[in-house]
């Protein structure tokens, strides 16, 4: 493409943002996102935008289409609209106003008019909160969680007096500390009275096996410290401050549960079987959601492959949204991409058969029983 083909494409663009929207839709049809954005060299928020534009300019479209509004023009008023209560205004005719409001004004001059269209809406009223605290979703690379809260004057100022003697005493020890960081510390110490540091540590413990000859079948397992535990006593088992307990070994260079029975002609995974699928990757299988909250995905999917018996291997965890993208069926043409296992026994995501195998990249994947049996398997030869 020459500059000017180029620049030309740029402006058609400009000047006729619904065809662009349209056509994209178009493009998408079923396709599932996370396809297209890798197809089309885009960034899935992207992807996700243009096709919110369009949901929300769809019912406008004949008019956003007879002023020529731009994309950037369609993108304010799609922003709007989302903040409009459809239940106490007409959401056709705020839609048609914006669009209106739009015409021959630049994008600066638009978002003042659209702005003002939004605040005659009208609006729910709120309840008056008060005292709230958030948590942020996901901690950032330093696996801190930022938290957020409002609480009423005189309450902020008892706190801050509660912890000015211990903040004063933990300066003079570490002068390098800042009054945010030495606040919090406070604030972790009352929270945690246990554990004079704040510090909390929860993870899953693993008990591996030093007796690879033990009778499983007598319904006990031995620990690398000599104690003898029941088998069903250990699955149920919940120890303070460190999650659930499983137990693995190594099998032929690949971890494997020992204890936990394989799903022998059952279509659902649930119980003892439902603990070891999420004690393997403690997440989606593709994202970063908690496998408590996820599904036991089945890699051959039970309707199209009906084995005589389901091994853990045939297990997986994926959330609600990327176990319905999955392509379930073998026979047919792939689409969205798979869940499979790598040689190691590794799940992962496969967008096409023969393409490389995407992992989950949070570090936690790799804190499952798989990985610490492979741990423990390499520290032992080295």
């Amino acid at each position: 493409m020459t500059l000017s083909n180029a620049y030309s494409a740029y402006l058609a663009a400009k000047n006729s943002g619904w065809d662009l929207v349209a056509s994209f839709h178009a493009r998408v049809g079923s396709t599932h996102p996370e396809i297209v954005a890798r197809e089309d060299n885009l960034s899935l928020d992207e992807v996700r935008l243009l096709l919110r534009v369009h949901n929300r300019i769809k019912p406008g479209h004949l008019v956003a289409s007879k002023l020529k509004l731009s994309l950037d023009h369609l993108k304010l008023v799609s922003t709007a609209m989302s903040k409009v209560d459809k239940k106490l205004n007409n959401p056709v005719k705020i839609l048609d106003r914006m669009l209106h409001a739009c015409a021959n004004a630049t994008v600066t001059d638009a978002a003042i008019h659209i702005k003002t269209i939004l605040a005659e809406c009208t609006k729910p009223e709120k309840a008056r909160r008060v005292n709230r605290l958030t948590f942020a979703r996901e901690p950032n690379e330093h696996g801190m969680i930022r938290v957020q809260g409002l609480i009423k004057e005189h309450q902020a100022r008892d706190i801050q007096q509660q912890a000015q003697s211990f903040i004063a005493s933990a300066k003079k020890k570490n002068p390098r500390l800042q009054y945010d960081q030495l606040f919090a510390n406070w604030m972790l110490r009352k929270l945690f009275s246990s554990n004079p540091e704040g510090e909390q540590k929860y993870q899953p413990m693993v008990i591996i096996s030093g007796d690879p000859n033990v009778d499983y079948a007598r319904g006990h397992i031995n620990t690398l410290s000599g104690g003898t535990i029941p088998i069903d006593e250990a699955v149920n088992l919940a120890l303070a401050d460190t999650g659930y307990v499983a137990h693995t070994s190594m099998k032929d260079g690949r971890a494997q549960l020992n204890f936990i029975q394989p799903i022998i002609r059952t279509r659902f995974s649930t119980g003892e079987h439902r603990l070891g699928v999420m004690l393997e990757t403690l997440t989606c299988t593709r994202c970063g959601r908690a496998a408590v909250t996820c599904q036991a995905h089945h890699i051959d999917a039970y309707a199209y492959v009906r084995k005589d018996e389901h091994n853990w291997d045939d297990l997986a965890n994926a959330c609600a949204p990327h176990n319905a993208a999955n392509d379930d069926n073998p026979n047919a043409p792939p689409k969205n991409g798979r869940i499979v296992r790598d040689w190691l026994g590794w799940p992962g995501y496969q967008p096409k058969p023969n393409d490389p195998i995407h992992y989950n990249p949070r570090p936690i994947f790799y804190e499952g029983w798989r990985g610490t049996a492979h741990d423990m398997a390499n520290n032992q030869r080295a």
